[in-house]
């Protein structure tokens, strides 16, 4: 992709096969890719409503000084306050419509902006590498993605109006009292560049602050949010004070590091207040000298009190959110910063796609030679090579830790090898666009996540357009119909949370389903009955032994009665392929495969 602006213009979600996010080198500039196009021109709508309530604002002391010089002259009627009253009205209903508008108008770029940054930011995630996840905490993820984005919104809510209006009023003011009287006009503003100079030389103090603000929020999201998901071992462990006492410290951290900066940025604000005030006392030291020597008329006089009010108002408001815009800035870099990591697993751009051209492909997976490495120094995989034909059912076993589960995540590319190849269909991976890839894999795994939502929802999941007859018949192969016909709405089960509410079985059993109904060439099961009692279990296995039929299938086992009838079977240890063979053929030869086999059966005797 070429650049933010084209980025938030796009109408598709951005893939793990975009080649990564430009954006401008600076908070500001990237700020203003956010409001182009439409938000840009309800941007000016909103200084349009923003300058009815000025025009209100200037009219006002006007008018109330036109009613002065009538009394002074001593020729006013009381008729002639009629049409100003009238006047007077009018500008205070624009007033209100105005104030309305503007508020309205910046609110509504303000959500599209939100709107955006969450979705966009959230799409740009979902390109990064398991291999740049591993590395993170989801909790300083989540804050990142939520948290940053609603400070900038923030910003375009409320900051802009005030700009607006620390603007346009302010200049609009300033002319008239100069037509007025220069000198007392230049005296009253004198403090306000001087203001202007200290606020601008502690808005990068205030940043820093900040940065530490976010920073620490990060923190506490993400510890949690790992709290909240180990919450089991925390009660199992007793760990309730422990766990309690790292929220705590990262909160102090958090309120420590936010009074620090609320502290720093309510300088502004009182350095603009001062300013105002020394303002208002110019103003009636020399205004007043002038009216008192008949140099300045008491309506001139008033209408410069009037309006130095009104001049300073907004900048000590603009002074008063310097937290809110630095808050925004840091964010914006923040956001800026995760936009600009680039997806290391990416589509080629005219990667292999069978759909497209409905060609028909030997199922086939290959590795060659395959390592990897989760982190330079220590190698998971070396030298892996094997190949499953299609309608074979290849068995990788091996003792925890050999990097079985590691060879399964390189088929559909979730990671990139750091040597050899993966092919499938033999074509390289690295070939292959990534959404038909993925689409013609199916996974069972031994850790099975369910999202939040019904039992049918996570049964479509691979498969959003099956039927009814094809879902029941998915259901009734992976053995799930009666557990399924026993909850409270059957399908429509709400189940919680990573499916809290089914046991380990039920779940297993859906992630069976969900695997048998998207029907893919490619099948991979990852200690797919792990889960069930050893009776679920046989019915679970004639299933799959109808569903592996004419795919090409890697089975990951720790059971190794469930392999028995696996065309071949790779025997793994520190990331190598050791033995490969039949069942028996690796049981007579007496090696580290023989071994598991021999103490599994000792374990099944006792």
């Amino acid at each position: 992709m070429s650049a933010a602006a084209e980025s938030l213009a796009a109408d598709r979600p951005l893939g793990e096969g975009d080649s990564g996010t430009t954006v401008p080198q600076s908070a500001f500039r990237f700020m203003l890719t956010l409001i182009q196009g439409r938000r840009l021109v309800y941007i000016l709508l909103c200084v349009f409503a923003g300058g009815m309530f000025t025009v209100s604002t200037i009219v006002g002391p006007l008018l109330i000084r036109r009613v002065i010089q009538f009394i002074e002259a001593g020729t006013g009627t009381v008729d002639q306050l009629l049409p100003i009253v009238l006047v007077l009205v009018g500008m205070y209903v624009l007033r209100g419509l105005g104030r309305y508008l503007y508020g309205y108008l910046s609110h509504v770029v303000a959500y599209q902006v939100l709107h955006d940054l969450l979705t966009r930011t959230y799409e740009h995630l979902q390109t990064f590498s398991h291999r740049y996840l591993n590395r993170q905490r989801t909790g300083a993820l989540i804050a990142r993605s939520i948290s940053d984005v609603e400070a900038v919104e923030d910003f375009v809510a409320h900051g802009i109006p005030e700009l607006t209006l620390a603007v346009v009023g302010p200049l609009a003011m300033t002319a008239i009292l100069l037509a007025i009287d220069p000198w007392v006009t230049v005296l009253a503003l004198l403090p306000l560049p001087i203001a202007s100079f200290i606020v601008y030389r502690k808005s990068r103090q205030i940043r820093y602050f900040w940065r530490q603000v976010r920073s620490g929020l990060a923190e506490l999201v993400a510890q949690v949010q790992d709290n909240l998901s180990g919450l089991t071992e925390i009660k199992l462990f007793n760990l309730e004070q422990i766990q309690a006492g790292r929220v705590h410290e990262r909160s102090s951290r958090f309120r420590d590091a936010s009074v620090s900066a609320m502290g720093v940025s309510m300088i502004p604000g009182s350095v603009v207040e001062i300013a105002g005030g020394l303002g208002f006392i110019l103003v009636a030291w020399s205004g007043g000298a002038r009216a008192l020597q008949g140099t300045l008329s008491v309506a001139d006089f008033v209408l410069f009190v009037s309006y130095i009010s009104f001049i300073y108002m907004p900048f000590m408001k603009l002074a008063d959110m310097g937290d809110t815009l630095s808050r925004a800035y840091v964010s914006l870099e923040r956001i800026r910063e995760t936009w600009q990591i680039q997806a290391e697993i990416r589509s080629p751009v005219d990667g292999l796609d069978p759909s497209s051209d409905n060609r028909d492909l030997p199922w086939t997976v290959e590795f060659r030679g395959v390592g990897f490495a989760y982190r330079p120094d220590i190698n998971a995989l070396s030298e892996v090579s094997f190949s499953i034909q299609p309608g074979q059912t290849v068995a990788l076993v091996g003792p925890t830790g050999a990097g079985k589960t590691t060879v399964s995540r390189l088929i559909p590319r979730l990671y990139d090898v750091d040597g050899g190849q993966v092919l499938v269909a033999g074509t390289d991976v690295k070939d292959w666009q990534l959404d038909p890839l993925r689409r013609h894999v199916s996974f069972v795994l031994q850790e099975v996540f369910l999202f939040h939502g019904t039992i049918r929802d996570n049964l479509l999941l691979g498969r959003p357009d099956a039927s009814e007859a094809d879902l029941h018949e998915a259901i009734r192969m992976a053995h799930a119909t009666e557990f399924i016909e026993e909850m409270p709405n059957g399908l429509e089960t709400v189940i919680g949370e990573r499916g809290v509410r089914l046991s380990g079985g039920q779940r297993q059993r859906i992630s069976i389903a969900r695997a048998l109904l998207k029907n893919a060439p490619i099948l991979v099961l990852d200690e797919a009955t792990s889960n069930v009692d050893v009776l679920t279990e046989l019915a679970i296995q004639e299933a799959l032994q109808t569903l592996m039929e004419g795919r090409t299938t890697l089975v990951i086992a720790h059971r190794l009665s469930t392999i028995r009838n696996a065309h071949k079977v790779l025997y793994m240890e520190d990331g190598r392929i050791l033995e490969s063979g039949t069942f028996d053929q690796l049981v007579a030869q007496g090696g580290g495969f023989a071994r598991m086999v021999e103490a599994q059966s000792l374990l099944q005797t006792v």
